[in-house]
């Protein structure tokens, strides 16, 4: 990593637990929830890798 770009983050144990929410909610087999969430936010991606 360039020195001159690196960003330093805290993380807090709410960051975590809303992570863990999310990946829960896109890896998981149910489909509805992952559907509503990617409609829900489809407007808010800032960078998507295809």
């Amino acid at each position: 990593m360039d020195p001159e770009h690196r960003v330093l983050l805290l993380v807090t144990a709410d960051d975590l637990m809303v992570a863990d929410d999310i990946f829960r909610t896109l890896m998981g087999d149910d489909v509805e929830p992952r559907r509503d969430f990617i409609r829900t936010h489809a407007l808010e991606v800032k960078n998507l890798d295809v």
